[in-house]
């Protein structure tokens, strides 16, 4: 099968992943991930890429990057075939050290980019490896935190971020933690479910700018259109990870009691029918997944579905309530 064709347009942003083959270290010296580093500041001083946060760690690598000519591709085959001939020589190696050519996910969403930030400073806290992002020496967060910067790190968008953010002219690491370290480890699980469920789906229009901070009424038609394109094929992007959901709707519950819903002659439960329907259409799982959750039958979650989409557009309590749940998830990830 041909592979798809990556868009990689004039001044586009994606975040780029890749890791080492069947998960052997990638980089095993710390003059590996220097070298990598080096051969990443030659693309960018060649203006095929701009490196606006990064982490490489052993095994693999994060980087969000800004496509200035449409050269990402050529940028990261050169990269990473640099390092990986040094790398065998040195070991006295040969065959494949890299799993292929690397990954990358369009980032069309301002809100996203924030999200995509705290995800990649957030890698080594998630994995152990230290108790801050600003700790972990090989990543935008330790240059950031300490106010010293390598020389092809971009820093012009983070900058007006926190300019934004702050109101201060000037990116310091305080300005850099106020706008974008995470603390609460369940917060950096919410977000890694929302980065990792974005990286499974194909989907490219992100809907985030629109839905946060916009009003109920609004969040609401997004659902019932939402709903609608569900029921065939879930399109799109994710826009909060299964966990987060099922969380948040948890919390519903304790904080607005038992949830039942008049549909006709019968009485349903409300978070029953939201959990499958809400799973379909803001995470973007199959029926399958789905189910799984529920420990029921494909059939099972694709019927509860198929009644939280008419109530979408029958009660109003429901959809309203609904539309609560689903915001409060996309805050939680964002």
């Amino acid at each position: 099968m041909a592979r798809l064709s990556r868009r990689d347009s004039p001044d586009t942003w994606h975040h780029v992943i890749n890791r080492g083959i069947a998960k052997r270290p990638l980089f095993e010296t710390r003059d590996d991930i220097r070298f990598f580093l080096a051969r990443l500041a030659r693309q960018i001083r060649i203006n095929r890429i701009e490196v606006h946060a990064y982490c490489v760690m052993t095994t693999h690598f994060h980087l969000l990057v800004r496509s200035p000519i449409g050269e990402l591709s050529e940028a990261m085959r050169r990269v990473q075939n640099e390092h990986s001939r040094r790398f065998n020589r040195r070991k006295r190696r040969d065959g494949s050290l890299i799993r292929g050519r690397f990954f990358s996910k369009l980032v069309d969403s301002l809100r996203y980019r924030r999200t995509l930030v705290r995800y990649i400073d957030g890698n080594p806290v998630k994995a152990g490896i230290v108790k801050s992002s600003g700790d972990f020496e090989f990543s935008s967060a330790a240059a950031y935190y300490r106010e010293s910067f390598p020389p092809w790190l971009n820093r012009g968008w983070v900058t007006s971020e926190t300019r934004a953010a702050t109101g201060d002219e000037q990116l310091t690491a305080a300005n850099y933690r106020a706008m974008f370290e995470v603390r609460d480890p369940k917060r950096l699980d919410d977000i890694s479910d929302l980065v990792n469920a974005r990286l499974r789906n194909k989907g490219t229009r992100d809907p985030l700018n629109d839905l946060i901070g916009s009003t109920p009424n609004h969040v609401r038609v997004w659902m019932k259109c939402k709903a609608r394109l569900a029921d065939g094929h879930a399109v799109g992007q994710p826009v909060c990870g299964a966990r987060t959901l099922l969380h948040v709707l948890e919390d519903n519950l304790k904080k607005h009691g038992v949830w039942m819903v008049e549909d006709g002659s019968q009485i349903q439960q409300g978070a029953h029918l939201a959990r499958s329907g809400l799973l379909r259409e803001l995470c973007h799982l199959s029926w399958k997944e789905i189910a799984q959750f529920d420990n029921g039958s494909v059939s099972r979650a694709s019927r509860l579905a198929d009644v939280h989409r008419r109530l979408l557009e029958a009660n109003y309590d429901y959809a309203t309530r609904a539309a609560g749940v689903a915001r409060q998830a996309m805050l939680r990830c964002s």
